[in-house]
């Protein structure tokens, strides 16, 4: 299936906001002293993780 312009451009978009989200959470986790919310976030950004290559899947 070929992408139109506009798709690219809103996947590229979330590909950049996904990112975003990353480094986000991955530095919340890096402050975080309690075990649980440390978890929590070490989750959300693996779960970032996984939509960020779920998007890349669509550009190859």
């Amino acid at each position: 299936m070929s992408l139109t312009a506009k798709q690219l451009a809103i996947i590229e978009a979330q590909l950049d906001e996904e990112q975003v989200q990353i480094k986000r959470y991955t530095h919340y986790a890096r402050l975080a002293s309690d075990p649980q919310l440390k978890s929590r976030f070490e989750h959300n950004a693996a779960r970032h993780r996984c939509l960020y290559n779920r998007l890349l899947e669509q550009l190859n």
